[in-house]
């Protein structure tokens, strides 16, 4: 596992949970389960590993997250850069399926290939294609409201 792995595991359960804590205590299981993943089949690719590892910590993790209600702090150590509104994420962490979420973080977030999301989870790439899809149109339009409410009220 690369460094780069590493921090993808983390912005993975960073984005997923939402909620600092957990996050670092999921990513630790995922980095584990990855590398026993690598060391019992040195072939796999790393990004395989990392989506098979991920959702198997997340299944364990779901249950203890209050999706839509973020715990966050500024001393963790999580940097978000100046002007990014998580407001949209967070709508989108709360109302969107599973699926939807962790597809949306695998693929665009952590832009790993729809082939290794599917191989990772043993599900049809054209199944990966169809919940992206499905997602964007629903996250684009919680940042179109967003959006909107910020050039609207620049105005007045």
């Amino acid at each position: 596992m690369t460094e780069a792995d590493i921090q993808s595991i983390a912005l993975f359960f960073y984005f997923a949970l939402l909620d600092d804590k957990k996050a670092i205590e999921a990513s630790t299981q995922a980095l584990a389960v990855c590398l026993d993943k690598k060391k019992r089949n040195p072939e796999i690719k790393n990004s395989v590993a990392l989506v098979s590892a991920t959702k198997a910590v997340w299944d364990k993790f779901k249950v203890r997250v209050a999706r839509g209600r973020p715990n966050t702090t500024v001393e963790s150590g999580w940097l978000v850069p100046e002007g990014v509104d998580l407001g949209p994420w967070r709508e989108f962490q709360k109302t969107a399926s599973e699926d939807e979420l962790l597809t949306v973080i695998w693929s665009k977030i952590l832009k790993i290939d729809d082939q290794d999301i599917s191989e990772g989870l043993g599900i049809t790439s054209g199944t990966i294609r169809y919940r992206l899809g499905r997602s964007l149109r629903k996250l684009g339009t919680m940042t179109q409201g967003v959006s909107k409410l910020k050039h609207g009220s620049a105005g007045k």
